[in-house]
């Protein structure tokens, strides 16, 4: 991720993006950086390195076939007096976001246009999800495999929908 542009050292970046991915959040990772005297930079600095190094535009592109399943969930965020959803897609190999989108409803048409755009991104797997009876519905409209997540993989979800919200 070397650039001759950038500020900091790309070694210095890796591991700030490296503790943001493995679940700290932005106010976390600039602690962290701080902390052990590496560089300090601002939580907004993070978010332009996340936004800049996406996951999607460094790796999973190429590891279409690799992608096992997607881990889906929703999780709701407070904008003025209305509720938006965020909903997120995973990989649960090393959790690496695939997509997310924010719209004002929860709902099958807005799980089918989710997943719809997941999968022309990344090809058709199982999708792995909570409770939420618009993923079944979604999932058998587009003949996709549908199971609800384990424990593990619910951790790993709200660990993320967590950090993303904190921005």
């Amino acid at each position: 991720m070397s650039n001759k542009r950038n500020r900091t050292p790309s070694e210095y970046i890796d591991y700030g993006l490296y503790l943001y991915f493995i679940g700290l959040s932005l106010t976390n990772v600039v602690k962290e950086l701080s902390y052990l005297n590496i560089v300090k930079r601002s939580h907004f600095t993070i978010w332009n390195w996340f936004q800049k190094f996406h996951p999607k535009k460094m790796s999973l592109v190429e590891r279409k076939e690799e992608v096992p399943e997607y881990i889906v969930d929703e999780t709701v965020l407070k904008a003025g007096s209305e509720n938006i959803w965020l909903w997120i897609a995973t990989e649960p190999e090393n959790g690496q976001f695939l997509a997310q989108i924010i719209p004002k409803e929860r709902n099958m048409f807005v799980a089918e246009r989710f997943l719809s755009s997941i999968v022309r991104d990344y090809g058709e797997h199982a999708v792995s999800t909570d409770g939420g009876t618009w993923y079944p519905q979604a999932c058998e409209f587009l003949k996709m495999e549908h199971h609800l997540h384990s424990s593990k993989e619910k951790s790993l979800i709200d660990r993320k929908d967590y950090a993303i919200y904190q921005r």
